[in-house]
């Protein structure tokens, strides 16, 4: 105890001489400075495995947290030659296991996730491209490259340049990495070996990155153009004209016995085996209806009163006339019949003898219907149906005029939310 209290101003001295030095070396230590003599780290191991598009790589026997630019340097065993590259690619094997130091110092232990190898190149750390790593406990974390300061996992090396010396088994490489970043084992005494690469695939390890074009739409920078308004395609009318020709009569005269003419009826058969039309005996001045119970044998045409609703047809006068046949110059009887048709409605007309066929100022009249999302549909319209009007779908079509001397139809389209209509002439 005499003697502490003897010393004690130079002990108290000498600790503190002791702590300045042990302190001064750990913060030395700890510096991220790239200083040789305290980051120097001599890796004896390591394995070329292929070419990558006429790039060598080199693999590490230990994980490392190399990064692009990083230097390696590759020392000869029998003098002091050496060769020194800079690292331009490092790639990590999809799926493997890392550990991603962030720049806050958070430490982030997980699986690569992404169908390709993560490649690290120059000004990695700007790429916009997010890195993802299966955390397990924490889930799927996605971090931006400019929040990593290094990952850290089984690293494949590419250099800036194909080095020889790599086949030469007298040289071991040198890896220069900051204490602070250090996970490489320095006790390596393996010897360094090649391995041929395991695929033989025509596959690369590279991803495709092209800057985004950037665009001034407005005085605003923006990375994709403006879309061009759509302009909606207007449907088509949808109503079309396909038959406007004059309607064959039903009824033609064939002969007469004295005053009572006969007529065929184009629209009934003897019977369903003869192809023989039959011919109705029709008195003057009296209305003729269907008859609804025909057989063969039976008129198609029975009398009956004017007041019936069902009369169909009637003759008002009928004549024989001697007519100069054009063709022969010689005389022929001609029967004319003057004929009123209640179904048709209007003024009588004539039918006579020398008819091939009798058009009695009727029109048929057919209109096609092709709209998209509606079935195809044919539709018949008589002459006299002006302002008839044809829905279909939400669409609502009226016929305005009918032209028979042209053969054209005038029609209305409307369509819902619209107050304007569509107007389209219909011709063949």
């Amino acid at each position: 105890m005499s003697f502490i209290r003897k010393y004690y101003d130079k002990l108290i001295l000498v600790f503190a001489l002791v702590f300045t030095t042990v302190l001064s070396l750990l913060t030395f230590l700890g510096s991220d400075e790239l200083n040789p003599s305290s980051t120097k780290i001599i890796n004896e191991t390591y394995t070329i495995i292929g070419n990558f598009e006429g790039e060598r790589v080199l693999s590490l026997s230990k994980k490392s947290h190399l990064l692009p630019n990083d230097i390696i340097t590759f020392y000869h065993s029998g003098d002091e030659d050496s060769i020194t590259a800079q690292i331009t690619k490092v790639i990590f094997k999809k799926k493997s296991s890392v550990i991603i130091k962030t720049l806050s110092g958070k430490n982030m232990s997980g699986r690569l996730l992404g169908s390709n190898d993560l490649i690290l190149e120059d000004a990695w750390n700007k790429s916009r491209i997010p890195i993802a790593l299966d955390t397990r406990e924490g889930g799927v974390v996605n971090l931006n490259a400019n929040e990593i300061k290094y990952i850290h996992g089984d690293q494949k090396l590419i250099l800036d340049n194909n080095l020889k010396i790599l086949e030469d088994e007298n040289y071991s490489v040198s890896v220069y990495q900051t204490m602070s970043h250090l996970f490489l084992d320095i006790n390596q005494t393996e010897k360094t070996r090649w391995t041929n690469n395991v695929s033989e695939k025509n596959e690369t390890i590279y991803d495709l990155f092209t800057p985004p074009l950037i665009y001034l739409v407005d005085g605003k920078l923006t990375t994709s153009l403006p879309e061009a308004p759509k302009v909606l395609k207007e449907e088509e009318f949808g109503l079309s004209l396909i038959r406007f020709e004059k309607k064959e009569y039903r009824l033609k005269l064939v002969s007469w016995i004295g005053q009572v003419p006969y007529f065929e009826d184009s629209e009934t058969k003897l019977s369903d085996n003869v192809n023989q039309l039959v011919k109705n005996r029709i008195e003057l001045k009296i209305p003729y209806k269907n008859n609804e119970n025909y057989r063969p044998g039976l008129p198609s045409l029975v009398q009956t009163t004017m007041e019936d609703e069902k009369k169909v047809f009637m003759v008002e006068y009928f004549t024989v006339q001697q007519v100069k046949d054009p063709r022969t110059g010689g005389v022929k009887p001609v029967g004319r019949a003057l004929v009123k048709d209640f179904i048709k409605g209007g003024k009588p007309f004539e039918i006579n003898s020398r008819m091939d066929k009798v058009f009695s100022g009727d029109f048929q009249i057919s209109l096609q219907v092709n709209l998209a999302g509606e079935i195809p549909q044919e539709i018949n319209v008589n002459i006299d149906e002006v302002g008839k009007e044809i829905t279909v779908g939400n669409r609502n079509f009226k016929i305005l005029k009918i032209n028979e001397e042209n053969k054209t139809l005038d029609v209305e389209k409307r369509l819902p939310g619209k107050d304007e209509p569509i107007i389209s002439t219909l011709s063949l």
